[in-house]
């Protein structure tokens, strides 16, 4: 058969396009169907190992594992009605980078480092540059410093910060003492929401409880105060001559003090790690169940203004009244950021002093124009003080502060119910060495109380200065510094001082806006401090209901065989005298003294001695000066109040006002400030005899009558050191003369 041959057909353009387009359809087909394949077996997998996760936690039952969250918890939350934790405006929430970070419910002992760099970061960046060999346990811990909470936060973060930025998991250790005791280890007391810092940092809360981990780290590995200093400075070589040196664990150590770098509060490391340290905060929340007692988020507060601004008052720390230590803080903090030219327009006499008594001078204090008010009566605002200075005196009624006590009460209900059930309750709340020894055999929390009490007051009072829309906060407190970080970057010119604190890519702050910035020093300004800023020494000075008497403090007199409470004062008060069976004279006064939950408690009343009798100075002596309080013509009206039978309770962080009332309630004071404590010692058989020689201080309530000429008060001076006085408090000096206030 003869073969015929076919003619060559040559496709059509359009159609040959099309055949290609087809066969490319077909792979991408192929292709998708592989990769949703995939992404199904990913995902089914995901999905079994959380109900894996969750059917084991279902069988652990009530073991305590930090921070893995329990349906069946020994104390439940008391969820606030807005459930709200979040932070405003904190920094955007960072995702791990893929395989960098572990979250603590894989349990691994490691971190797994990742292969590769993603093409689009910054190859400048540390993190970029700092590819550690994947060898050793590659931990981090620290030792912790004695501060209380907000020093104790704050080495958290710093040190969580450098395990971040070294690639290692976080370790934290262990506390032990009271000072150290934080609640992150208690999740059964609901004190914390850490489950976002959880979630993004690869931190181990178990491995730190164990003694032999710290005694087991090797000498070389624990940091010196100059070497930790250094550690984050030195960048991505110093890291891996460390990583050489310590492939297991490195301690930062940190037990010396809290580590700064820089400048007094300022993190180490460059702008990155730095950065990376304000992140931390962004995922620090306070529990629902707590955070509704802030004064902002309760019902009765909401829409009265109390919210436009948050103080923090704070006059030298642990409730002193040294003044020294307060200001020299003060000025050293704001010199360390703020430099050059403007230095001395925001770190002036007047602001720095001024800062540890807000309450003599708060409109100076406020240094945003926007949050000023035509009169110091228009502020309203959320306090939260350490307790030296009772502000009722001046504010009554424009500020709101934090009350725990209910959240107290729910707490320790829902302990009782525990130990209905467990009978002692260390090994159902227990985690920390401090706790675990102090719950040991208990069925109460009464052996934590006042710590429980402490901790969650100060929490209140830091997530309160947050939640305000203008801070007004202490330069040199770590309480006012964690509340700046915790607002976060968006609001630090809304604050007296977090742009001061905070600018991670330069080493001096960054100034806010001089036009909108008010209280500035200026070298022209020639008016000196306001006269209550002069005095080196604050009390009281509550006047009565009836303005007849002015008690000066309340004390916490030492006598040879016990604590006693009183007041000093001048002026008033309900009084008659007698005599004795055997012709003494007599001095009764139906004043009641009540503290806390003592109600009622009898006073004594301890009067001056002169010529004549008490009733003749008290009554009788200069009655042509129209006054109530003491006076020319020997008229003796200054007096010691003691409240005999009432117990000082030296565990208490905030100590109930205490109040004295006559039964009719025409005489009533209440004084709510700290109380103050003599200097020097008492006089015992046991004392030294250089002390009984020297008095420590005197009061002097009207130290000259009628001075005009300064000559006067430099013999008066003169005279008191001479006779070995060496601390003379003048409290009226605002009522003499210019000449005299220079002397």
């Amino acid at each position: 058969m003869a073969l015929t041959r076919r003619s060559k057909i040559t496709p059509h353009p359009l159609r040959r396009k099309s055949s290609v387009f087809f066969r490319a359809g077909i792979i991408l087909l192929v292709v998708a169907a592989v990769a949703l394949s995939l992404l199904s077996v990913l995902l089914s997998t995901i999905a079994i190992q959380n109900d894996t996760l969750n059917f084991t936690n279902t069988l652990r039952g009530t073991i305590i594992e930090p921070h893995v969250k329990h349906t069946d918890a020994a104390i439940e939350s008391t969820e606030s009605e807005e459930g709200a934790t979040e932070n405003k405006n904190e920094i955007d929430e960072v995702s791990p980078a893929t395989g960098e970070e572990t979250a603590i419910l894989t349990s691994q002992t490691h971190p797994i480092l990742r292969d590769d760099v993603p093409k689009n970061e910054d190859r400048s960046l540390n993190s970029y540059k700092y590819q550690p060999v994947k060898n050793g346990k590659r931990l981090l811990t620290y030792n912790r410093f004695g501060g209380r909470l907000n020093n104790q936060l704050f080495q958290f973060i710093t040190s969580l910060q450098h395990a971040k930025v070294l690639k290692r998991k976080f370790v934290v250790p262990n506390e032990v003492r009271d000072v150290e005791w934080t609640g992150m280890f208690e999740t059964k007391i609901p004190l914390w929401d850490l489950e976002k810092l959880n979630t993004n940092y690869d931190i181990d809360w178990e491995m730190g409880l164990d003694a032999a981990f710290r005694l087991n780290t090797p000498d070389e590995c624990i940091l010196s105060p100059k070497d930790g200093k250094l550690l984050l400075e030195g960048g991505p070589k110093l890291w891996e001559e460390w990583d050489a040196k310590c492939p297991d664990v490195i301690n930062l150590a940190g037990n010396t003090g809290l580590l700064f770098c820089g400048g007094q509060h300022q993190f180490c490391g460059d702008t990155e790690a730095q950065t990376e340290a304000y992140k931390i905060y962004s995922h620090i929340k306070l529990s629902d169940s707590l955070m509704q007692y802030i004064p902002s988020r309760r019902p009765e507060f909401k829409g009265k203004g109390f919210d436009e601004m948050a103080i923090h008052s704070r006059r030298a720390g642990e409730g002193g009244y040294d003044w020294s230590l307060c200001i020299s803080g003060n000025t050293r903090t704001c010199r360390n950021h703020v430099g050059g030219q403007h230095m001395d327009k925001f770190c002036d006499v007047r602001t720095m002093k001024g800062n540890c008594a807000i309450w003599l001078d708060l409109d100076y204090q406020i240094k945003t124009e926007k949050f000023l008010k035509s009169s110091e009566r228009d502020y309203k605002f959320v306090l939260a003080s350490d307790g030296t200075h009772d502000w009722n005196i001046d504010f009554k009624g424009q500020f709101v502060a934090a009350n725990n006590t209910d959240w107290l009460m729910a707490i320790e209900n829902r302990v009782k119910n525990v130990a209905a059930s467990d009978g002692v309750i260390s090994d159902s709340i227990a985690v920390s060495a401090w706790m675990k020894g102090k719950l040991r055999g208990q069925t109460d929390l009464k052996n934590i109380w006042n710590s429980l009490d402490a901790l969650s007051a100060t929490l209140l009072d830091l997530f309160a200065l947050v939640d305000s829309t203008y801070l007004l906060g202490a330069y040199y407190s770590t309480l006012s510094l964690n509340a700046c970080y915790l607002r976060g970057m968006g609001r630090i010119y809304d604050s007296n001082m977090c742009w001061m604190l905070m600018h991670p890519g330069s080493k001096k702050a960054t100034l806010p806006s001089l036009e909108a910035t008010v209280h500035m020093h200026k070298p022209s300004d020639t008016n000196v401090l306001p006269p209550a800023l002069m005095s080196d020494v604050e009390h009281a000075f509550v006047r009565s209901e009836d303005g007849q008497f002015i008690a000066i403090d309340r004390y916490l007199i030492h006598t040879r065989k016990k604590q006693l409470i009183g007041v000093l004062g001048d002026g008033t008060v309900p009084i008659t005298f007698g005599k004795d069976g055997n012709g003494k004279e007599t001095v009764h006064t139906d004043v009641r003294c009540s503290y806390g939950n003592q109600l009622d408690s009898p006073a004594t009343i301890v009067l001056m001695k002169g010529h004549k009798t008490f009733q003749e100075h008290y009554n009788v002596q200069g009655d042509k000066y129209n006054t109530p309080f003491s006076t020319n013509g020997d008229r003796f009206r200054t007096m010691l109040i003691i409240c005999e039978e009432l117990k000082f309770n030296k565990n208490l962080s905030r100590h109930p006002p205490l109040t004295l009332q006559s039964p009719d309630g025409k005489f009533a004071l209440t004084i709510g400030s700290t109380f103050a404590k003599p200097f020097g010692k008492v006089i015992t058989a046991k004392t030294e005899a250089e002390d009984k020689s020297k008095l420590k201080t005197i009061h002097c309530l009207s130290p000259v009558y009628g001075l005009k000429d300064p000559r006067w008060i430099i013999e008066y001076l003169e005279y008191h050191k001479v006779i070995g006085i060496d601390h003379v408090h003048l409290y009226n000096i605002d009522m003499h003369s210019k000449e005299v206030q220079e002397v």
